[in-house]
């Protein structure tokens, strides 16, 4: 593995204007932030009701639809975004005695964002309000079919906007303000709720799963959601979640969110051919106990099936990679759909090279890829466009779909337009030493959590010469603990070289730090991505 150093010059300065520790000042310098987001980031700020234009023509059409007994239609998406900003704009509805229906499309047959066949049987229904969540701004044909057929549009999005988007209200945070414009699908629902006067624990927790599970930047207004939906589910305030989270072991903070609660929602949409997203909906707005353990229970048997299956095709198409290409093209027939894209996410982080997994749909073949950071996979792949039958995605990822002879083409030219040398293969980290992790800034930094996108914590490199101890499981000695004059304690789970070999020598490591709170005491390790001496 290649490393790159981040440049952390500018933590001294920190330190003096924000009155810091070294550990977070280097951590935070990491994050090339403006001056505006470092006083955001050290000063918490207090956000009131949010006011827009949009959020207020929304309030009042909602006004006029109750007094007039008319009937909403909420068109979502299949993924942990779409579902929590369903669940939030149906508990809206439903607490403003607003008569609606949901749907949540089927991730094989009818794909991402709004179905033309679906508005019409909405039409034909009595829904003559439509309102999308987490989609819409580029579903031209319907949205058009819904304005000329006579019903009222609300587009409810965070999507890029290509060209104009054909609606009655427009409610998108690249409108908002600047500490706004960062939000989700769901994040955007929250603001119509909290304007509305309608926000609970339910709602606030749905807003922070959805703004982790979407990977959102944490900046601005996103800091205090996420913040304030973990509050709620460390102090029990939602037992939904807590049902989904058996395995939690509390306080939690965004990590248990990101790897526990969201691969469990997003595995509903993703094995559409056994289970229905709509029904993760239900459970998330069930106040019945009985029910709520009986979906949670369901829900996460079929995140069961999705990692025992996950794994049995990831290693089908990890034993079929020639690691001599510069550009990973795998097709195996009958691979999942649903799954094709975590396998190639896999793969790519272990080998360090870009690929796309290919399965069977329909006679055609569909496949997901995934790219290095200094890699954009959509640049690369856009001269080949006019040879595909539907691709998207975004500089590092994509889906894209090709007719089967289209196959060895598609190979062949990635692997001549790709060098992987020239291409960023590199780990950034920021270089830390036993005056950096003291208990002080160690307690210090993580009052700063959460992290997450653009806020991310740094690997770290880290020059062992204050070990007190070395120690390792007898029943697997490639794991390793060393103890740190420093408090810290050094986990590995993946040498292979064995504790015998670093007895006697100065070693760094490459990890992350990681916060664990257990029986009311606090203890920090770091989790060792490579070792080297």
């Amino acid at each position: 593995m290649k490393y790159r150093k981040i440049n952390t010059d500018r933590y001294t300065e920190l330190m003096s204007r924000y009155h810091i520790g070294s550990l977070l000042a280097k951590v935070v310098s990491s994050y090339d932030y403006s001056d505006d987001e470092l006083d955001s980031f050290f000063s918490a700020r207090s956000y009131p009701t949010y006011y827009h234009e949009s959020l207020k023509q929304i309030a009042e059409l909602l006004s006029k639809v109750r007094s007039e007994n008319r009937k909403v239609f909420i068109y979502g998406d299949y993924d942990c975004d779409g579902i929590c900003a369903t669940s939030i704009l149906v508990d809206c509805l439903n607490k403003l005695s607003i008569t609606n229906g949901y749907y949540i499309p089927n991730r094989f047959t009818e794909g991402y964002g709004l179905n033309l066949e679906r508005v019409k049987q909405a039409k034909e229904k009595g829904y003559d309000v439509l309102m999308t969540v987490d989609n819409g701004v580029s579903a031209h044909e319907a949205l058009r079919w819904a304005k000329e057929n006579g019903m009222t549009v609300v587009v409810t999005d965070h999507h890029l906007i290509s060209e104009e988007v054909e609606c009655d209200i427009l409610c998108h945070p690249s409108l908002f303000d600047k500490d706004y414009s960062y939000l989700c699908g769901a994040g955007v629902v929250y603001l119509l709720a909290d304007y509305m006067g309608l926000t609970d624990n339910r709602i606030k927790v749905l807003a922070m799963l959805a703004t982790i599970g979407d990977v959102m930047e944490l900046k601005g207004f996103n800091v205090s959601l996420v913040k304030e939906g973990l509050r709620i589910v460390n102090e029990h305030g939602y037992r939904n979640l807590e049902a989904l989270g058996y395995d939690f072991n509390y306080p939690i903070d965004e990590n248990d969110i990101s790897y526990k609660i969201v691969p469990r929602i997003n595995a509903v949409g993703r094995m559409a051919d056994i289970a229905n997203p709509n029904q993760v909906v239900r459970f998330l707005l069930c106040d019945n106990e009985k029910d709520i353990s009986a979906l949670a229970s369901q829900i996460n048997e079929v995140n069961k099936t999705r990692q025992s299956l996950s794994r049995q095709q990831y290693e089908t198409v990890r034993n079929e990679c020639d690691e001599n290409d510069q550009f990973l093209v795998v097709y195996h027939e009958g691979l999942h759909e649903g799954l094709i894209g975590l396998i190639a996410s896999r793969i790519c982080d272990e080998l360090r090279r870009p690929i796309i997994v290919f399965t069977d749909s329909e006679g055609v073949l569909k496949g997901s890829g995934r790219s290095l950071p200094d890699l954009d996979i959509m640049e690369l792949l856009e001269p080949f466009r006019a040879q595909t039958l539907k691709i998207g995605g975004h500089k590092q990822a994509c889906g894209i779909t090709i007719e089967r002879d289209k196959l060895n083409e598609l190979r062949e030219y990635l692997n001549s337009h790709v060098n992987i040398e020239d291409s960023e293969a590199y780990k950034d980290y920021i270089e830390v030493n036993a005056l950096d992790l003291t208990k002080e800034n160690l307690n210090e930094l993580f009052a700063h959590k959460p992290f997450g996108q653009s806020r991310l914590m740094p690997l770290i490199s880290y020059k062992l010469n204050d070990i007190i101890s070395f120690n390792y499981q007898k029943n697997n000695k490639n794991y390793l603990k060393w103890q740190c004059k420093c408090q810290l304690s050094v986990l590995s789970f993946s040498n292979n070289e064995g504790y015998d070999s670093y007895l006697g020598k100065t070693v760094t490591v490459y990890g992350k730090l990681r916060e664990n709170i257990f029986n009311g005491n606090t203890y920090y390790n770091l989790m060792c991505d490579d070792i080297t001496y």
